[in-house]
């Protein structure tokens, strides 16, 4: 594609020039919403070329603190950017728009340490074509889960590695020595739940505080027919003492 160097010049010259024009309101909103419009109106093609700049950009704003206080609130209209309810985590992900049924998507989460400094982390790997890890979601959700006075945090996401299926991830993270990281063994000993089927089916992978239960549709893969089949019944996590349990 010869003309994509010259045509990627032109549509980001459009947003830094976009950027430079905003005075008083939210500039920086504008200026990566603004990114984002243009990669979301573009062909796959010049989308795969564009992505990784966009996210470059966006990934270096996370770096500065000040974007931890920004409701970002027009790029939230391209991407989705969640809050925990202590306002101590923020993730932000979105779909590279890589082509092909297989979405890869990125997501971020920026977090603030208990001296106050704020950082971030890259929670995709991006390996999972090679690894088949369901980790490339779109975070949806995030709770703020309390045990034994330390806050702990529930990232619910969405993701497709294509095949006509779709998939739910459940993760629990913890800000621990200036660090978010993952909690390894939250799950029944494991480190997520991660629920496939196909993508006429909804999973409704979603978390009750008052209940403290994590919920999804259960399926069941049929090899014979290669499809997963709906059960009546539900899959029921009760989040007891610092873990969540299977209900039987």
């Amino acid at each position: 594609m010869k003309q994509a160097p010259f045509l990627i010049m032109l549509l980001f010259a459009f947003a830094s020039n976009s950027y430079g024009q905003e005075s008083e309101s939210n500039f920086t909103d504008d200026y990566y919403s603004s990114n984002f419009e243009i990669l979301y109106s573009v062909d796959t093609e010049m989308a795969y070329c564009i992505a990784p700049i966009v996210e470059e950009r966006l990934v270096s704003e996370l770096a500065d603190t000040t974007s931890f206080y920004n409701p970002f609130k027009k790029l939230s209209e391209y991407i989705s950017i969640e809050t925990s309810s202590d306002s101590l985590v923020k993730t932000y992900s979105w779909d590279r728009i890589s082509g092909g049924t297989w979405h890869d998507n990125a997501s971020y989460i920026q977090f603030k340490t208990k001296s106050g400094k704020i950082k971030y982390k890259r929670l995709d790997s991006g390996n999972e074509r090679e690894t088949g890890e369901p980790t490339d979601v779109i975070i949806y959700d995030i709770h703020n889960i309390k045990i034994k006075d330390e806050s702990y945090y529930l990232l619910l996401g969405w993701g497709t590695h294509g095949a006509g299926l779709h998939h739910s991830l459940a993760r629990v993270y913890k800000i621990k020595d200036e660090e978010v990281v993952l909690c390894d063994s939250f799950f029944d000993g494991n480190k997520y739940i991660q629920v496939y089927t196909n993508r006429i089916f909804k999973i409704d992978l979603m978390y009750n505080s008052e209940t403290k239960t994590l919920s999804h549709n259960h399926f069941e893969y049929d090899a014979s027919a290669g499809f997963y089949k709906p059960k009546e019944d539900k899959k029921i996590w009760l989040l007891e003492n610092d873990k969540f349990v299977l209900q039987k």
